[in-house]
């Protein structure tokens, strides 16, 4: 017999916070989340797993480290430096740094996505780091998937409004045969419907209004 589903008050707090988390992200674009405090806070990075690649990225241009361009060396541990001489001077680095950046979250979740666990990333360790990219490994599977099909959505609606702009400067330029027009005029109808159900089913998906 299948089991009866939770309640709503009983559902876990990590998935009640995931869900109001994909609600934000949803409808607030990476520079909006940034303004209103939703990369940095304790939780930030339920809002984070929600984001593409690309907006982590946008995200990251109001970073501290973009700001200040403090030394690099400072996030990671030094050749012949002992475990205890770089753990206090990481600790000094995440409170100089890492906890008064607006994109923290952002950060650490920019570099699981990329694997990246060789310094510190958003206040994260490299053990810390490593420790999540294996906990987290299906869930960042299935967002570098979900990365990949959105660019490639993209990439699709870019190359559709390339072919008919090609389409349409063959139909205007120079005289050709009434046959020939009337082919190219065919063929301009039909880029046009495939632009537009590309865009349509972009926006769709982006949960836009017809008129956005």
């Amino acid at each position: 017999m299948m089991a009866a589903p939770l309640p709503a008050q009983s559902r876990p707090r990590a998935t009640a916070e995931a869900d109001i988390a994909h609600f934000i992200a949803e409808a607030e674009p990476p520079d909006s989340l940034v303004a209103g405090g939703f990369l940095d806070r304790q939780d930030g990075h339920y809002v984070a797993q929600q984001l593409r690649t690309p907006q982590l990225r946008r995200a990251m241009k109001y970073s501290v480290c973009l700001a200040t361009d403090p030394d690099i060396g400072h996030f990671y541990q030094e050749d012949g430096e002992t475990d205890a001489d770089w753990r206090r001077r990481r600790a000094r680095t995440v409170r100089d740094h890492c906890s008064v950046c607006p994109v923290r979250a952002a950060c650490a979740e920019l570099a699981l996505r990329e694997g990246d666990t060789a310094g510190i990333r958003g206040g994260l360790t490299p053990e810390r780091l490593k420790r999540r990219l294996a906990e987290e490994r299906l869930r960042l599977d299935a967002a570098a998937a979900e990365d990949h099909r959105t660019a490639q959505e993209q990439q699709d609606r870019i190359a559709a409004a390339h072919e008919v702009q090609k389409l349409a400067g063959q139909y205007l330029g120079g005289s050709v045969p009434a046959g020939t027009r009337e082919k190219n005029r065919r063929a301009i109808a039909a880029a046009l419907q495939r632009r537009d159900e590309l865009v349509a089913a972009h926006r769709r998906t982006a949960g836009w209004t017809e008129a956005a």
